[in-house]
């Protein structure tokens, strides 16, 4: 993307729209547009990383805008992808609604540092430029994410004491935060594990910030060193949401890290969100050599239900399943399948969790595309 001098203009209209459009449903990865597009929407969760987020030389900057208040907090990440030592450094740069650079640095390729990673607390309400440049001319891939901090952002993901999340990240291309109640009778501890680890694969990163959004905590683990976990120790000064962020080592170029998540309470008494009554979700994908559709559920409640699934195609509509689902808290992940199922163009997998006095209490509805017939 091209960029000119003129592209932080503060635009009130704009402000309002990036400020107030709620983001939670629209925060996931997605390919920069085609140039010259520039000023592109990103807010909280929103992770760039594709074919388009490409740098050719030192006049090719991509720009991206979100609107801000002052006295938040903001986490940025920007890496090269599939970097190497002696390589092309990427460089970030803010600018405040003034079009005044508030932050800029680069990687250093040199010393194997292939990222930039900032937190940054602002001073003025507006809109905020981020821009994405190289140091010197070349074919450069990139992943950027950007995650507030304080105040708490929509899309951090609720975590409950003792509860394992896992999850894969790559360099500088995702972030993602965790949210947890901290109470100031209590000390927690949040730990991330690289499950299966071996030495010298790349490493794993966690900051947890306060409901201020102030740091309590970082570490990375060192995996030359054998290290596989990350323990954050911590008793809050103040109570409210805490975030634990993850993130993979900016020194480490290339390559996915797995991990998994949890936060625990040491000592004390600690509190947690209260659970939500039920949890349905499902991802189906289909394998067009053994005619098999597969559903991985994640399935949660507080109370005894009925779990009950469809398929549906064409004009037909077949029950998949029918069975009593006890109380499941935390979530967990149930995997279904259901075998000799023909190509039938896109099909449609509906399913519900259901009590007798209120009836529907959760529903998950997922398309998949198993070919042609």
């Amino acid at each position: 993307m091209k960029v000119s001098t003129r592209f932080v203009l503060p635009l009130m209209a704009l402000f309002f729209w990036l400020l107030l459009v709620p983001r939670a449903s629209a925060a996931g990865i997605a390919d920069c547009p085609i140039e010259p597009k520039s000023g592109v929407a990103i807010a909280s969760g929103d992770i760039y990383a594709g074919a388009n987020c490409t740098l050719k030389s030192t006049t090719d900057v991509d720009s991206f805008v979100f609107g801000a208040n002052s006295g938040d907090v903001w986490h940025f990440l920007v890496s090269g992808n599939n970097e190497a030592q002696f390589g092309i450094d990427i460089c970030l740069t803010v600018y405040n609604p003034s079009a005044s650079s508030i932050f800029s640095q680069c990687s250093d390729t040199n010393a194997k540092d292939f990222a930039v990673i900032k937190d940054l607390t602002l001073t003025a309400t507006g809109v905020f430029t981020i821009v994405v440049s190289e140091l010197t001319s070349g074919t450069l891939n990139y992943g950027l994410s950007l995650e507030r901090l304080y105040t708490t952002p929509p899309d951090g993901q609720k975590i409950g004491l003792s509860q394992s999340l896992t999850g894969s990240l790559s360099p500088g291309e995702d972030s993602p935060a965790y949210a947890f109640l901290g109470a100031t009778t209590g000390t927690y501890r949040a730990s991330a594990t690289i499950p299966k680890a071996v030495q010298f694969q790349n490493n794993l990163c966690m900051n947890v910030y306060s409901s201020l959004g102030a740091s309590v905590g970082t570490g990375c683990t060192d995996t030359n060193a054998q290290g596989y976990t990350i323990n954050i120790d911590f008793t809050p000064t103040q109570a409210g949401t805490y975030l634990a962020l993850v993130y993979e080592a900016g020194f480490e170029g290339s390559g996915s890290v797995n991990y998994s998540l949890e936060v625990s309470c040491l000592v004390g008494t600690c509190t947690q969100f209260p659970p939500p009554p039920c949890t349905l979700k499902d991802t189906a994908t289909y394998n067009a050599t053994t005619s098999t559709l597969t559903m991985n559920f994640t399935v949660g409640n507080t109370a005894a239900e009925t779990w009950n699934a469809w398929l549906t195609y064409q004009n037909t509509m077949v029950n998949l399943f029918s069975t009593a689902q006890p109380i499941t808290n935390p979530p967990k992940v149930v995997v279904k399948t259901k075998t000799a199922l023909a190509k039938e163009g896109i099909v449609g997998v509906l399913s519900t969790l259901t009590t007798p006095t209120g009836g529907i209490t959760c529903q998950s509805w997922v398309l998949v595309n198993t070919g042609k017939p």
